[in-house]
């Protein structure tokens, strides 16, 4: 492992590199940007990166990644133990000031917390963590140390199975690797309450990134007729029908998704408001078209079409026709919340799909509202790649 005590990078390893001006805030370095090293750095090293003589930071160093240098501090600065607990406990004091009556979020995003890599979720006292590169996973052990002297943690579950760690050679895995973990984690989030399955689930078992979305759904429901399309555990049909929905219809590809969203909805009381129904959404929205049903309001919260830039063009076809099935489903004043959370698809990528699915079905809409992550998926000003989840609200009229 390595060393948990101590504050610079002794002995020092060195990355010199040269970057265009727009990028230099920038927290990834890569490969056509460095120019030579000093001290043999190897995979996984922490490094000292200097730009035209001048320090620019630490890093985390990978030669063998597009991604060479993710930096963690502007400083002369070793990612030990102490360095890690003043990261996270930073992490969690920014989360309770912009976040102050909420208890279980995503305590890590990354190198939006200047821990590259690395993701915490908490769930109560349960924490999932994952780690993307090199560097984060070897220091692993010190993200569980660090969370262990910071908080009272019940259990620690690793989530590693996912295809991005292939880019850096890492395996695909998952497991317990601290404490004693629960069945069923009840977690509260906007006052509602919900079960997660840590180990089934998919992704950490929840999506957090859409709390402010959520919450405003729950705002815009009252009296309606609520559709919710890829509804996972129910997130937004709970927020729907606790927002004074008439009906809320979710439905989902995944039978132990929606078994678990039935759950949640008796713990908040509206099991009598929302039902749910497994299949494949193209499948069934096409159905209800053909049904001639129709709905007030309408939550659109696909997984990701695009996984990688080569899937851009075919992404973009499913992104539309999902959208166009929803506008056909949609009552004259009804509302369409639509959201990607695909990194290659930006704002103006997504509002195009939009422009053209309204224009197909011939009917007129208005943007009423934009909602993106959540403020505990911070968005780096220097590092547009930490936005991710784009969302609009639009109105038929």
């Amino acid at each position: 492992m390595h060393k948990t005590s101590g504050h610079s990078i002794v002995p020092e390893k060195v990355v010199h590199i040269i970057r265009k001006k727009s990028r230099q805030a920038h927290c990834w370095i890569f490969s056509n940007e460095t120019r030579r090293t000093e001290g043999n750095p190897v995979a996984g090293d922490t490094v000292l990166v200097y730009e035209r003589g001048k320090l620019v930071g630490s890093g985390l160093y990978n030669p063998n990644s597009l991604i060479q240098i993710r930096l963690y501090s502007h400083q002369n600065e070793e990612f030990d133990l102490d360095f890690v607990k003043k990261r996270i406990n930073n992490a969690y004091q920014y989360r309770k000031n912009v976040l102050p009556t909420e208890e279980d979020f995503r305590l890590v995003f990354g190198e939006s917390d200047f821990l590259p890599g690395i993701v915490v979720d908490k769930y109560n006292n349960h924490y999932v963590i994952q780690t993307f590169t090199l560097g984060a996973e070897l220091r692993k052990e010190l993200i569980c140390q660090a969370l262990k002297e910071l908080f009272p943690v019940k259990s620690i579950f690793e989530k590693n199975d996912f295809r991005l760690r292939e880019l850096e050679n890492l395996p695909r895995q998952e497991g317990l690797l601290y404490g004693e973990l629960e069945d069923r984690v009840v977690i509260s989030e906007n006052q509602a309450k919900f079960l997660v399955d840590i180990k089934t689930g998919q992704k950490t078992g929840y999506f957090y990134d859409h709390r402010l979305t959520r919450a405003k759904v729950r705002a815009l429901s009252q009296g309606k007729d609520v559709l919710d399309v890829f509804s996972y555990t129910g997130g937004f049909s709970i927020n729907a029908a606790l927002g004074g929905a008439k009906t809320v219809t979710g439905i989902d590809g995944s039978q132990l998704a929606i078994n678990l969203a039935y759950e949640n909805a008796q713990l908040n009381h509206v099991e009598k408001i929302c039902k749910f129904e497994v299949g494949d959404a193209f499948s069934l929205l096409r159905n209800y078209v053909k049904e001639k049903r129709s709905y007030d309001l309408i939550i659109l919260d696909p997984p990701p079409f695009i996984k990688s830039l080569k899937e851009k063009r075919k992404g973009q076809k499913g992104y539309k026709e999902i959208n166009l099935l929803a506008m056909k489903l949609l009552n004259n004043g009804g509302i369409l919340v639509t959201s990607s959370c695909s990194h290659y698809l930006f704002w103006q990528d997504l509002l195009n799909i939009l422009i053209e699915a309204a224009s197909d079905c011939k009917r007129n809409f208005k943007i009423i509202n934009r909602t993106t992550q959540g403020p505990d998926h911070p968005i780096l000003l220097s590092m547009p790649e930490t936005e991710y989840l784009r969302c609009f609200f639009l109105a038929v009229f």
